[in-house]
């Protein structure tokens, strides 16, 4: 039989398998590795003079392993079921161990579905189903694999859509693809923003240091037997030289790997509105990947920005919804977070996104705080290069002393002090005022906006009924210069968002016409 078999256990309810062409592409995968590694060790053997007998070895042994990994993918597909009622997602699974997971559908928050390079010619996808919480393994469910199309019905029926039951033939669930509205899709100039990209930069430099950090010992030696064995020293200008070359060959690798990782991650990107209010985001080149947010878990959107790129006009989307994020805080970490809704596209066309995702948002102008705010950082900001300076002024004395040991210190001239001060002093300074600039708050007649932030800058716009709490935090500073800060609890995402640094009366009065009566009962009318 092909395509996902149906399995009768009883009457009333209708058991399915996995699809069986997933033996098929894990079989694939297990021999293209045990085969690989068979065929190197078989070379190195053979340059070395031992094939026989070690080299017949290592293939026997990668056949075996090949078998043995195989055997067991079969017994997973055979012992591996699965069936939705109007009640529950369950699935049994195990050969010596048996288990049974039940997921109730009310609890349902995800349905996503992946498509790994190796299982796109079998036309099979892996579903995860998530109920927002990582608190046990019985929190999420995995299929891995099912046919495409089987996936896309498991997601529609699910997230409550109004398609075919779990009966229906698979190809029953396109007859509303007709209502599906396309929100945005990718121009391949936006590409260009993911060198700077915060996910694929900081993986693409992380890549090249680990790089670099092993290749440094065979640079060191090379430079010993160059220079210090022959009795001689590089030239500053050598050095100098051949440093800002790695470092630009370091620049460019890092750049074009976190370009490439950008391209894979968002190539053929498309955020849609389903019928029925879902949210899709559909994105990949080798990897595909499907995430559906349903909008009556949206609790709102916001708005990120983050240099450098927003120095060029760039920003991107994501979800502010009740069971994503909470998912990725269980140590499962991706390059795209499951709530993103865009890639890094120009600010207008993100301000467009958001206010199609989440219809009415308007992320224009805001409130700005006081100017205490602005004191208040410029202080951080003079208090830290105060810091710097002292550190500095320090090492130089420490240095210029009589040394009371036999390891020699080297000098450092009083002038890197005045040096670090002036050049800590404007840096910090416009760091104090980027963060300033980076406050606001606003409020339309549905929502509410909440802005802050300096290198990683968020505006967060949310759905006035979704705030379920208030918080007012004033330290001993803040209330000396009559601040406060205001903060929106919402049962999403990292539940809090703040509005640092308002103007206390401001402040609270915002919070109150936000939300009328919630925060009252703890207010005293003059």
């Amino acid at each position: 039989m092909t395509g996902t078999e149906v399995l009768e256990d009883t009457v009333e309810t209708r058991w399915r398998r996995l699809s069986p062409l997933t033996v098929w592409a894990d079989g694939a995968v297990i021999a293209a590795l045990t085969g690989l590694a068979a065929v190197v060790a078989a070379v190195v053997l053979t340059l070395v003079g031992m094939f026989v007998p070690w080299g017949l070895l290592a293939v026997l042994a990668s056949m075996l392993l090949a078998g043995v990994l195989v055997g067991s993918e079969v017994l997973r597909y055979r012992h591996t079921r699965y069936q939705v009622t109007g009640e529950r997602l369950e699935v049994r699974s195990g050969v010596l161990a048996r288990a049974h997971l039940s997921l109730s559908r009310d609890r349902i928050r995800s349905v996503d579905l992946a498509t790994p390079l190796w299982t796109r010619p079998f036309g099979l996808c892996k579903v995860t189903v998530g109920t927002g919480q990582k608190v046990g393994s019985g929190d999420e469910i995995t299929l891995t694999y099912v046919e495409t199309a089987e996936g896309d019905r498991l997601r529609r029926d699910l997230l409550h859509q109004t398609t075919a039951g779990p009966d229906a033939a698979p190809g029953d669930e396109t007859a509303d693809e007709t209502a599906t509205r396309v929100l945005a899709t990718m121009a391949p100039v936006w590409f260009g923003y993911g060198v700077a990209a915060p996910g694929p930069a900081a993986l693409a430099y992380s890549g090249i240091a680990a790089v670099a950090g092993a290749l440094s010992e065979f640079g060191i030696r090379w430079i010993a037997d160059t220079y210090l064995d022959a009795g001689a020293a590089p030239s500053a200008g050598f050095v100098v030289t051949w440093t800002l070359l790695a470092l630009a060959g370091a620049v460019a690798l890092a750049s074009l790997g976190a370009l490439a990782l950008h391209v894979e991650a968002w190539w053929n990107y498309r955020l849609t509105r389903e019928p029925n209010g879902t949210l899709r985001v559909r994105r990949g080149l080798l990897n595909l990947s499907s995430v559906s947010i349903e909008e009556r878990r949206l609790r709102g959107v916001e708005l990120r920005e983050y240099l450098p790129l927003r120095w060029f006009g760039a920003a991107s989307v994501a979800a502010v919804a009740s069971g994503l994020d909470s998912e990725e805080g269980g140590g499962q970490k991706s390059l795209v977070p499951k709530r993103s809704l865009s890639p890094e596209v120009p600010r207008a066309r993100a301000e467009r996104i958001a206010a199609a995702s989440l219809p009415g948002a308007v992320l224009g102008p805001l409130t700005a705080h006081p100017g205490a705010a602005l004191r208040r950082r410029l202080l951080r900001a003079a208090a830290a290069v105060a810091g710097l300076t002292v550190l500095a002024t320090a090492l130089t004395l420490v240095s210029s002393a009589e040394p009371v040991a036999r390891t020699p210190v080297p000098t450092i001239p009083l002038w890197v002090a005045a040096a670090v001060l002036v050049v800590s002093a404007p840096i910090a300074g416009l760091y104090a005022w980027g963060c300033y600039r980076g406050l606001g708050h606003g409020l339309t007649e549905r929502h509410l906006a909440m802005r802050r932030g300096m290198a990683a800058r968020s505006t967060a716009v949310l759905k006035r009924e979704a705030v379920i709490g208030w918080t007012v935090r004033r330290s001993f500073f803040q209330r000396r210069a009559g601040l406060a800060t205001i903060g929106a609890t919402i049962a999403a995402d990292k539940g809090v968002f703040h509005a640092a640094d308002t103007d206390s009366s401001e402040g609270l009065a915002f919070a109150e016409e936000a939300v009328p009566g919630l925060l009252a009962p703890f207010l005293e009318r003059g």
